[in-house]
């Protein structure tokens, strides 16, 4: 799909749009997805530190304040937008329903699980939260999201295939999709669960759905959607064994060693990322000014998010499923 601008939401057709927060300081990472029936739901719900950016988004898409939050799963890069959204809309007294999976309303409950991400983060605690089960629907009037369990990433993850479109809104179940050729796998910590994902993905394929739209970012094709399946199957299953070939060999934490193999065994590619922060852009320029004076190549942004979050944060879900397994 075309880059969106941060901030301002794209319209994908009469009833939906997209709308790119910003996560990261960083353009192109996070979609939150915006339904309008007579009701008007949004599909997760960022973080607080974007909540600015979903806001101007929803106001201008002419959604705000959305009748329901969709959470795909608990992670705090999905549900922490809840907190800063009700509290706004409570001041001039509306409502907003939450609803995400029953397996989520005690993780949302008590966010600390969420400390795993991020040490220092605080995060605020969710209740009040309507619990979904398979086959739920969740009626907008003119639109409906029908509910599928798809755990593996997470154990409270669920989908919404948007019935009026086909569109399945998959959270982080089938992981990360920056575009061409960039991919990530879902092995995310704490409750990865890979017997979980591989059902999942055979789920998935007896779906009558027209197009995958992911959290992380964006709507795949049409007529890529469904052999993308097989894809996510195969790239996650050698990025494992690198992750297994590194653990055996005391490197499972080494993560430049990590992020040199994925890069040389998995064909895939690097995106652009465009960073939006003035601050990162200018360290990013003197680290590489540095680099220069050591005749070392540039880094990348995406260099930098892979090696310093992305790969830590597979390692430790790696760990904790392979402990769990002991």
């Amino acid at each position: 799909m075309n880059m969106t601008q941060v901030g301002v939401p794209l319209p994908l057709d009469n009833s939906t749009s997209i709308i790119d927060i910003g996560f990261f300081d960083a353009a192109g990472i996070l979609s939150i997805y915006v339904i309008k029936g007579e009701r008007t739901c949004i599909i997760d719900s960022g973080t607080d530190s974007e909540f600015q950016m979903l806001f101007n988004g929803l106001k201008e898409a002419d959604a705000y304040p959305p009748d329901i939050v969709a959470l795909t799963h608990s992670h705090y890069d999905h549900s922490q937008g809840v907190p800063k959204l009700r509290e706004l809309a409570g001041k001039e007294g509306q409502e907003i329903e939450v609803v995400a999976s029953q397996v989520a309303i005690s993780l949302l409950a008590d966010q600390s699980y969420n400390s795993v991400f991020n040490e220092e983060g605080k995060f605020v605690d969710i209740t009040d939260v309507t619990p979904l089960k398979e086959g739920d629907i969740i009626d907008l009037g003119g639109e409906t999201l029908k509910v599928f369990a798809t755990p593996g990433h997470s154990q409270d993850q669920i989908s919404f295939l948007h019935q009026e479109t086909g569109r399945l809104y998959v959270g982080d179940s089938l992981g990360i999709y920056l575009g061409e050729n960039s991919y990530v796998p879902p092995f995310m910590p704490p409750s990865w669960n890979f017997e979980a994902f591989q059902s999942t993905i055979s789920k998935l394929k007896q779906i009558e759905f027209k197009q995958i739209c992911f959290a992380h970012f964006g709507c795949l094709p049409e007529e890529k959607s469904k052999e993308f399946l097989d894809f996510v199957l195969e790239q996650t299953k050698l990025w494992w064994s690198i992750f297994e070939k590194a653990d055996n060999s005391g490197r499972a934490t080494d993560y430049d060693h990590l992020t040199e193999r994925i890069l040389d065994e998995s064909g895939l590619t690097l995106p652009h990322i465009e960073l939006l922060s003035a601050k990162l852009r200018i360290g990013l320029k003197i680290l590489n000014g540095v680099k220069k004076i050591r005749r070392k190549p540039p880094l990348l942004a995406a260099q930098v998010l892979m090696r310093n979050y992305v790969i830590p944060w597979l390692s430790r879900g790696y760990k904790i499923y392979k402990e769990h397994k002991m």
